[in-house]
């Protein structure tokens, strides 16, 4: 068999395995209609809103909280909480927050365990326990070989200030 015969039966088997839909045309698009029809969802009720026009010089300002919300919140300097002693920032590490500072290496001398962490411009800084560390006035409690513990004070908004622990771990 040549190849201009080949080409002949391939092109015949072709056209011949190509089969249109018989149907009539106007049938099909009824079907499909009838189909959309069935598949529409009805809608849920709509929500009335109750509009009240603002009198400037009858209510409170909008945007200042209510009488009430002022007298209740305690004040700034509460001195029944716990409060942060003041320090310096001398340290390096005091610059950057916590979640920018990396453990990357941990060493040992005389049974003593000393941190590496790294600062967000890639500078390698010795940390120890007792040391301070991010914006927080965070205090390093314990250097293991797996991380670094640290005492963090955050404020809680009402004047007082809470504790919380925050490992830097190596990964």
């Amino acid at each position: 068999m040549n190849l201009k015969s080949l080409a002949i039966v391939v092109l015949v088997l072709s056209l011949s395995a190509c089969k249109a839909n018989q149907g009539a045309l106007d049938d099909y698009i009824d079907d499909i209609e009838r189909q959309a029809d069935r598949d529409v969802v009805a809608l849920m009720p709509s929500v009335t809103l109750n509009v009240r026009s603002y009198k400037a010089h009858q209510m409170r300002e909008p945007f200042v909280l209510p009488q009430e919300a002022i007298v209740s919140t305690p004040s700034q300097h509460n001195k029944d909480c716990w409060q942060p002693a003041k320090t310096e920032k001398a340290g390096e590490l005091e610059r950057y927050p916590l979640a920018k500072l990396r453990l990357k290496g941990v060493m040992s001398r005389n049974d003593k365990v000393s941190a590496l962490v790294q600062t967000p411009n890639g500078q390698l800084i010795k940390v120890n326990a007792g040391q301070f560390i991010g914006v927080n006035n965070g205090k390093v409690t314990k250097v293991t070989a797996e991380y670094v513990q640290i005492n963090e004070p955050l404020p809680d908004g009402l004047g007082c200030w809470n504790q919380r622990k925050v490992k830097l771990a190596l990964k």
